[in-house]
């Protein structure tokens, strides 16, 4: 072995024999050291901030708010339905038991279907109070349905609720608590998918890891269980009609305006995933077109459209995009830098890289699942990596192409 470094030569050494295992490393090329110090301080980048993420949310704290029912605002429930006949009475059963004073919230349905779910709205409603249906004869945007219904409503908070919303009887007033500061402009309550099959459960795995990094840097809404206030709706014209992903785009829009949105834990929805892998992939397809229109709307802004502090939010919410895909690659390069490992040693440290580089994210997420009370869904982690890669493959494929809104099959 030549060309140790000094401080294999100490006497110590000797007490830690395996170390001599690894000191092969520096009978290789100089410049391939160099390289693979380089790579491995890139390839820890991401894994130490989602790890350090995932570290921080364990010791995050719940808000404890108190509120006295005399002042709790009015709210305002919109669900927008289109061909939901087989679901709907799911949220429709859901919103009949919400612990919420009758007299303080009034429902909104907005219905562009083309088969009974209306007709399934009236009869399931026909004895509601502070109830209005909006019955449209074609297909309009959700974000067109959203405004029609802010429109003609009054409550002060407005909150969104998809049709195959199971919805927690706490769900609204767990929303409405966390208005608590005037510069909380929305929160976006806790969501989970209904574990029906092993995509669904890969998917709501993807749904805990997304809300753990929630609970410690930038917030976002999704498009059902969250709550905005109706000033700020007004004041700066509603949810974007143009947009695939309107809900995308609010959440831009009140981080750039210089307000909050808070995440919120406690029992919220339960929500019905694609029944196919092809239903899935036609779902987020239209979800990764829909964040490229918001992205770039606002992209002349850039940290601007995180919170404050901008630089750690943007890092923290990067590092959940890309840490599943990142667990992806290395995974699928582990047995080919393994095998070129046995007959081409230059290449073993690559193995060591990826395989370190696995572990960390890995050991993140299960932070994350755990936090989230969640250690079973861990296990699906593997293929929720590849899955996540997919869908960031996706974003860029799609950019700037136009994608039509298509019925997803639950």
């Amino acid at each position: 072995m030549t060309n140790l470094p000094w401080i294999f030569n100490l006497p110590w050494i000797s007490n830690f024999p395996w170390i001599s295992n690894f000191l092969w490393i520096f009978d290789l090329p100089w410049i391939l050291i160099v390289f693979y110090i380089i790579l491995g301080i890139i390839l820890s980048i991401v894994p130490l901030i989602y790890l350090l993420t995932a570290f921080t949310s364990i010791f995050k704290k719940r808000r404890r708010i108190v509120t006295e029912k005399k002042n709790l605002p009015t709210v305002t429930v919109i669900v927008p339905t289109y061909n939901e006949e087989e679901n709907v009475e799911r949220v429709l059963d859901s919103l009949s038991n919400l612990n919420y004073p009758q007299d303080k919230i009034e429902f909104v349905f907005v219905d562009d279907s083309t088969d009974a779910t209306f007709k399934i709205i009236e009869k399931k409603t026909k004895n509601w109070k502070n109830t209005k249906r909006i019955k449209h004869k074609k297909r309009f945007t959700k974000a067109y349905g959203l405004n029609e219904a802010l429109s003609i409503s009054k409550g002060e908070i407005v909150a969104v609720y998809d049709a195959d919303c199971s919805i927690n009887p706490d769900s609204i007033m767990n929303l409405v608590k966390n208005f608590d500061k005037p510069e909380v402009m929305a929160v976006q309550g806790k969501y989970e998918a209904e574990r029906r099959s092993i995509l669904s459960r890969i998917i709501d795995l993807e749904y805990t890891l997304w809300q753990g990094g929630q609970l410690v840097a930038t917030p976002a809404l999704i498009g059902y269980n969250y709550a905005v206030r109706r000033s700020y709706l007004e004041k700066t014209g509603g949810w974007d009609p143009e947009m695939l992903a309107e809900d995308h785009e609010l959440w831009y829009r009140i981080y750039v305006d210089g307000y909050r949105i808070v995440y919120t834990d406690k029992p919220g929805v339960k929500v019905l995933e694609p029944a196919s892998l092809r239903d899935f992939v036609r779902q987020r397809r239209r979800w990764s077109r829909g964040s490229d229109q918001a992205t770039a709307k606002y992209s002349h802004l850039r940290l601007k459209m995180f919170p404050k502090p901008r630089l750690p939010n943007f890092l923290s919410f990067s590092a959940r995009y890309i840490a599943p895909s990142l667990n992806a690659v290395c995974l699928a390069l582990l047995p080919i830098t393994l095998a070129l490992g046995l007959f081409y040693h230059e290449v073993l440290p690559l193995f060591f890289l990826c395989l370190g580089t696995s572990f960390w994210i890995g050991l993140g997420a299960l932070l994350f699942c755990s936090r989230l009370r969640k250690l079973k869904a861990w296990l699906y982690f593997v293929p929720l990596s590849f899955l996540v890669l997919y869908q960031n493959i996706l974003f860029f494929r799609v950019r700037r192409k136009e994608v039509e809104w298509e019925k997803t099959q639950k």
